[in-house]
């Protein structure tokens, strides 16, 4: 009897462990490959390997596994946004943040130029992933949105063109390949975090899993993974930082760029950038200024020059958004005490706009630099100069006598110039993008 005893505790023995060694192994969904996913795959192996569980995936639809992990038919979601517990009651976070990421958007510069999303017209991104459906909503944005249950599915929508842009996460750039990378910018839109979540079937592995993952993080394991599988982002595809706000700088020209931020040529660039949803802060005194501005890179946008009127050290738009006056000499016969020729060697003039002013005169002539007209019509009032370049919109309201005036060349076109830097090749390619609803403005 004792030996018939002891056998059927052996058989209960090996009918318990059995059953124990049956549920060792935790079915998921089986991510697409890439480092993010590869790194967060290799940390719960490792982690659950330590209490005796075994991981195993299936390949499923994301929003197909969500509903299964919500009735507990797989174990639970490998990684997923915070708050998911409380949309899915029946799953458990564990309380650990295993990765951060951002949501980016990629956009094709070609068809929105700033591609800021309100410039977007039609955007995709994986289907079942909350993070880029929370930017759409905040966002507010209501243009086509195309769900796609692949990866793969959205950058072949990037590349065919039919897309504006894509709402990834920043993981994700590693596997995106695209056939022009330089017509493309990526911003980063949202920052997010990771946890893992478990169904209630079993909720007793949170807290081992939880003090696991912290005993790894711990003992610099977690930091080993990460560089293991290099994380960092293509430089290609790093974020570009679009500021808060663009600055825009001008000479004071009456009906053009005047100082309240009135004036034609203010009003046309808010028309071009209107739809990018960005603040331009506007300042109209004097090109001096304006041009140490740009070149400290604290302006973004000059407004109204010539293309001669600097050296190469920006980008001029191809399309002109508008044209000057007349540029004329005025004189007084009083000056310096006496009525000299142009083409006297003492003959001297004050400018105030830029080195093309003095392609209109002969050579002989002395040119003296101010930074506003009216400081060189005081000097041609003071007699310290004979002349005076510039547009009859300029004249001061102090003379009790006229100017006499010479007419030195014909209105021309003028430009928006930028910086040679990337925010100023997107501004370039936004501002020609939009030029057509300048043309009958």
């Amino acid at each position: 009897m004792r030996f018939v005893a002891l056998l059927f505790s052996c058989c209960l023995l090996l009918i318990h462990t059995h059953n124990a060694l049956a549920q060792q192994k935790l079915t998921f969904r089986e991510p697409e490959p890439g480092p993010m996913v590869d790194f967060l795959t290799q940390v719960l192996e490792e982690a659950y390997h330590d209490l005796g569980v075994e991981l195993e995936y299936r390949p499923l639809p994301r929003l197909r596994a969500e509903q299964l992990a919500a009735k507990g038919k797989i174990a639970g979601e490998l990684g997923r946004l915070d708050g998911l517990e409380q949309q899915i009651p029946s799953l458990n976070r564990v309380p650990f943040k295993l990765y951060e990421f951002s949501v980016v958007l990629v956009a094709n510069t070609k068809k929105c130029g700033l591609c800021t999303l309100p410039t977007i017209e039609s955007l995709a991104h994986v289907s079942g992933m909350r993070a880029p459906e929370q930017v759409i909503e905040e966002n507010n944005f209501t243009n086509p949105v195309f769900k796609q249950t692949q990866f793969d599915q959205v950058a072949k929508l990037l590349n065919s063109g039919r897309i504006d842009g894509a709402l990834l996460g920043d993981f994700q750039l590693r596997n995106l390949q695209l056939q022009n990378t330089q017509d493309f910018v990526v911003y980063s839109m949202r920052s997010e975090a990771g946890y893992h979540y478990l169904h209630d079937k079993f909720k007793h592995l949170v807290e081992p899993l939880y003090g696991k993952l912290n005993a790894m993080r711990g003992s610099g394991r977690l930091a080993q993974l990460r560089q293991q599988h290099n994380l960092t982002l293509p430089e290609a595809l790093k974020p570009t930082e679009l500021p808060d706000q663009l600055m825009a700088v001008s000479a004071l020209h009456p009906g053009l760029t005047n100082a309240d931020g009135s004036g034609e040529l203010w009003d046309k660039l808010n028309r071009a950038f209107a739809n990018a949803n960005i603040d331009i802060n506007i300042s109209a005194s004097n090109w001096p200024r304006a041009h140490t501005l740009m070149r400290n890179e604290r302006a973004q946008l000059m407004v109204g020059v010539r293309k001669e009127q600097f050296s190469e050290e920006f980008l001029y738009s191809e399309t002109a958004i508008g044209t000057d006056d007349a540029l004329y000499l005025f004189t007084t016969n009083e000056a310096s005490g006496k009525g000299l020729p142009i083409t006297s060697d003492d003959f001297t003039v004050c400018i105030s706009e830029g080195d093309y002013q003095k392609e209109l005169l002969p050579n002989n002539v002395t040119y003296y630099r101010a930074n506003t007209p009216l400081d060189c019509f005081a000097m041609l009032d003071l007699g310290r100069v004979n002349g005076v370049i510039d547009y009859q919109d300029n004249l001061p309201d102090w003379t009790d006598k006229p100017y006499q005036q010479q007419r030195l060349s014909e209105p021309v076109p003028l430009y928006v110039a930028f910086n040679k830097t990337q925010l100023g090749h997107l501004l370039k390619l936004h501002f020609e993008l939009t030029s057509d609803s300048l043309v009958n403005y």
